[in-house]
């Protein structure tokens, strides 16, 4: 798979997949380790007036380390791949070719902007898999490379939405989860 660094983004090929009305996923694998240099954490937190903000829990350091010990064994694989939604600064580029493209899907490219510095905003945010990056960024290995879905968007409910949505089937605190749905879209109160 080719990747090329420009100055201040990573470009990856990708495939964008329509889903509904105004729903685009993009798929794309990228090395793990790279993953902090584009995308963080919506820590959950509570603003100075009493608001909440962010919707990811603490990391748990007793799974990262479990996960860390089978990455650095002879024949580590992670099939499930990791959630990231994006801002709008990344792109998806089509490529000029359609032979691979289907109904619902078209191949291309992802730019995803590196910050320069670490005061600048990372274009990503990471709703599902963190213990996962985690356990990447902390194994003693050169790289290993991840499967990701990605989805685009300024607006932190949708953000919320999906991070209900991705771990409803998972033991979440009920006391989190009834916290986090007044600041996501009534959408995913239907869905759960």
């Amino acid at each position: 798979v080719a990747m090329s660094h420009q100055s201040t983004s990573i470009t990856v090929p990708a495939t964008e997949i329509r889903q509904s009305k105004g729903r685009k996923i993009y798929s794309f694998v990228v090395d793990g380790k790279q993953i902090q240099s584009f995308a963080t954490i919506s820590r959950l937190k509570r603003g100075k007036d009493s608001k909440l903000d962010g919707y990811q829990r603490p990391e748990v350091l007793s799974h990262i380390d479990e996960i860390r010990t089978y990455l650095e064994g002879p024949s580590p694989m992670l099939p499930n791949g990791i959630v990231l939604a994006f801002n709008s600064s990344v792109k998806f580029q089509p490529a000029t070719t359609t032979r691979l493209n289907t109904p619902y899907s078209q191949v291309g490219t992802l730019t995803i902007p590196t910050p320069r510095s670490a005061t600048e905003p990372k274009p990503g945010f990471i709703v599902d898999g963190q213990q996962r990056v985690a356990a990447i960024r902390d194994a003693q290995i050169r790289q290993f490379p991840l499967v990701v879905t990605a989805f685009i968007t300024d607006d932190i409910s949708k953000q919320t939405e999906q991070f209900i949505l991705v771990n409803s089937t998972k033991p979440l605190p009920k006391g989190l989860l009834y916290e986090l749905l007044p600041y996501s879209c009534r959408q995913s109160m239907v869905a759960l």
